[in-house]
């Protein structure tokens, strides 16, 4: 069974919108989707927003992880990338906590989670010094973007807001309705998703069959809301299904005006055999552009892999072989081979895969495995990019923690 144990890996699997877990019913009169919408006026600052996810949180100098190792104390590690060196914040109880995401802003690492049956949302702050403060939320919170002001939790019909100095949380609704899935932040602002139908989008179990009558005739519209002003303004548009059945497409980031996306294409006649596509849309030219494409080796199926850098991307991972890389530079266009060997079942290979782009031009890569605790837990080494494309394993290994 092939796997990768690369726990590093979420921070930059940004490959696909989020999908909100219910579509939320129209009001009566929607806003036009060709136009910008207001909601209630917001009265805070707004920062350079980040999106959250559960295990990780990497900042160009740092990354700190859950290692889920299957035990009920989990620790909570950093890796300094400067020193190369892995250290232990603290541990968490996941026979308690089930965790929603981490977060960092100015030097406090913030840890929130919910409760089994989700009886108990709550946030833990570790400071530089060491302490840890453990501090309940009074509703359901669920943030999926921050920044270095407050939590946000931009989900169904409101934006939440956790502020981070006087713990204060507010709800404004959002100015749309028939929320899809939220994609990335670009800048202050969050890359969305909504369904724009004819008809309000039918709700509960048993209209799974309407609801896919709707949605065949529906748009899928991706916009820029700013939480700031609580406003939306359109990107693009496309039909909520594909026309070709086979092409399945995920936004995998930004970098200036151009919003990235993988296509990836698969042709049941020719073996299964399956294509990824990089393609590109600029907002200011509103115009599509494919970039490059690597086709399937040996018949198997590879997902594209971003890796972002002060939010923006850079570089991706056209294709994963059972040898090679395929990655694709954003800055210079150039593509690359790089060897790699694969993650198998058996706590073996697992080295040269791509994790995180360092702020000081590195990039962290895999390196096989370490035994921490009784479970095999990636290990991981830093190498100067340009040398890493290049092919070179000169590797400057990191100090991984162990119990």
């Amino acid at each position: 069974m092939r796997k990768l144990v690369l726990l590093l890996t979420a921070a930059l699997a940004l490959t696909a919108c989020t999908a909100a877990p219910g579509v939320s019913s129209p009001a009566e009169t929607a806003p036009p989707a060709e136009t910008a919408a207001t909601g209630e006026a917001a009265a805070f600052p707004v920062g350079t927003l980040q999106m959250a996810i559960p295990e990780v949180m990497d900042t160009g100098t740092a990354s700190v992880e859950i290692p889920f190792s299957g035990l009920e104390a989990e620790p909570i590690l950093k890796l300094d990338y400067a020193a190369g060196v892995q250290t232990k914040l603290c541990d968490i109880d996941l026979s308690r906590q089930i965790p929603v995401a981490i977060m960092q802003h100015g030097d406090t690492v913030e840890y929130f989670w919910d409760s089994e049956g989700s009886t108990v949302f709550a946030h833990t702050a570790i400071r530089p010094d060491g302490s840890v403060e453990e501090q309940t939320i009074p509703e359901k919170f669920y943030p999926n973007f921050y920044d270095e002001y407050a939590a946000y939790d931009i989900w169904g019909t409101t934006c939440k807001r956790l502020d981070w100095q006087t713990g204060k949380l507010t709800t404004a609704s959002l100015p749309f309705v028939q929320l899809d899935g939220t994609c990335g932040a670009i800048g202050s602002k969050v890359l969305l998703t909504r369904v724009v139908s004819d008809t309000p989008l039918p709700e509960g179990e048993g209209n799974e069959e309407m609801l896919d009558a709707v949605l065949q005739n529906s748009l899928r519209e991706y916009d820029l809301y700013d939480p700031a002003t609580n406003t939306i303004e359109k990107v693009f548009d496309e039909p909520y299904y594909p026309e070709e059945h086979n092409e399945l497409r995920s936004y995998l980031g930004y970098c200036g005006d151009k919003l990235y996306f993988g296509v990836t294409y698969t042709d049941s006649a020719a073996a299964f055999s399956t294509r990824n596509t990089l393609v590109s849309y600029d907002r200011t030219a509103g115009t599509w552009q494919e970039e490059c494409s690597a086709d399937s080796k040996g018949g198997e199926y590879s997902n594209f892999w971003p890796l972002l850098q002060d939010g923006q991307l850079r570089l991706v991972v056209l294709w994963r072989g059972t040898d090679t890389l395929t990655l694709y530079s954003i800055d210079n266009g150039a593509r690359y081979e790089v060897p790699y060997e694969e993650a198998g079942s058996d706590a073996t290979g697992n080295r040269n895969f791509p994790i995180a782009l360092t702020d000081d031009g590195r990039i962290l890569v895999t390196d096989g495995y370490i035994d921490r605790s009784g479970m095999a837990a990636s290990r991981y080494a830093l190498i100067d990019l340009g040398a890493y494309l290049a092919g070179s394993r000169e590797y400057t290994a990191v100090e991984m923690w162990t119990e």
